[in-house]
């Protein structure tokens, strides 16, 4: 008999090469929970993310909606912004002083005007679509040609309003496609039953009435209810190469007077010792190749093998998240004279004479 195991490729846990693959094929095309929405609250509020090798920033517009960029420069590739928060209206690049409104568009671009040919609106920051679901969750979706990969529904149809109380990551030794399966972080901690639960727990034999509820935000975004529907939290794994990711966590409560309850360092510790198992057994099956759950990862496999298909036939590799930088003649005209500026920039750093910018 012909296991399902034999249908995933050597090297599931460990290739850098399939890792490679899975962040065109999946990670690049798929709707990923970023953040809560009640993180922004005032006009120019904003945040900087990194999942695998995509940088993006999510910021607040003074028309009241949130936008995210890829927070690279258009112009030398610069970050825009290099904290992972802050508050601005203008977004400035330290590279050339490059300068966006928070809807991204160029308002500003020093000694590059004049260049003929160039353009402001075509220079824009790199718009990433965004969903935001009805208790307030936002997501990103890095693909540029609108497809929807893993998953079409995101979010949950849960409205509830949320206050985050405190938010922690981890760092942890694991691929993580081994934290995907339903279940990978058990927090008993936030079993706290009403009494109508209690009553039902106590009158049926079923096991269907154990809390915390867990809902699948994203792929990569499990997230916990108590029984009361009171506490919330959120643990996203963030791929950062075949063997290493990282866990956020964010911990949120439906009224204020309730945040002292929240069992946070319980939940800190129930997570720790998750890790360590998922640690313990990314240990054990990267050796052996031995594939646990191989139901949890079937939708995983089917969108690289569909991916890599589209590659073969393409005859080269495919990125839905690329933006290919266009080489008009204004372009190049402006590169020129960027070359120019920085050998004015050297010069200028010998005679001591800093404006504040790397030209």
């Amino acid at each position: 008999m012909v296991t399902k195991e034999l249908d995933f490729p050597s090297g599931w846990w460990t290739s850098r090469k399939l890792f490679e693959l899975e962040k065109r094929a999946v990670l690049s095309k798929t709707w990923l929970h970023v953040c809560h929405s009640s993180l922004f609250k005032k006009p120019g509020d904003y945040r900087a993310f990194k999942i695998a090798d995509f940088s993006f920033l999510v910021i607040l517009g003074k028309d009241g909606r949130l936008r995210a960029f890829h927070n690279i420069c258009r112009h030398r590739a610069y970050s825009v912004v290099t904290k992972s928060e802050g508050s601005c209206l203008v977004m400035r690049c330290g590279y050339h002083g490059w300068s966006y409104d928070t809807k991204g568009a160029l308002i500003k671009a020093p000694k590059f005007e004049d260049v003929p040919g160039f353009s402001k609106p075509a220079n824009n920051l790199f718009e990433i679509r965004t969903f935001i679901d009805s208790s307030a969750f936002l997501y990103a979706n890095f693909d540029v040609y609108g497809s929807e990969a893993l998953t079409i529904r995101v979010g949950v149809p849960i409205r509830a309003k949320l206050t985050l109380v405190e938010s922690w990551s981890v760092e942890a030794e694991f691929n993580y496609k081994l934290a995907v399966p339903s279940g990978a972080f058990r927090v008993c901690s936030l079993a706290r039953l009403n009494k109508f639960a209690e009553l039902l727990s106590a009158a049926s034999p079923f096991e269907s009435w154990k809390w915390p509820a867990e809902f699948e935000l994203s792929p990569l975004t499990k997230l916990m209810r108590s029984s009361n529907g009171e506490h919330w939290l959120t643990i996203t794994v963030i791929p950062f190469s075949e063997s290493r990711s990282t866990i956020q966590c964010s911990f949120y409560c439906s009224r204020l007077d309730l945040r002292s309850a929240l069992p946070v360092s319980a939940a800190k510790q129930e997570i720790n010792d998750s890790i360590k198992k998922l640690e313990l057994i990314f240990a054990n099956i990267s050796e052996s190749g031995e594939i646990p759950d191989t139901a949890s990862q079937e939708p995983l496999l089917a969108e690289i093998k569909a991916h890599s298909r589209l590659e073969r036939l393409m005859g080269t590799e495919v990125h839905p998240a690329s933006r290919m930088r266009e080489s008009s003649q204004a372009c190049k005209v402006a590169d020129d004279l960027c070359r120019e500026l920085e050998v004015a920039a050297s010069e200028k750093s010998a005679t001591n004479e800093p404006d504040g910018l790397a030209w």
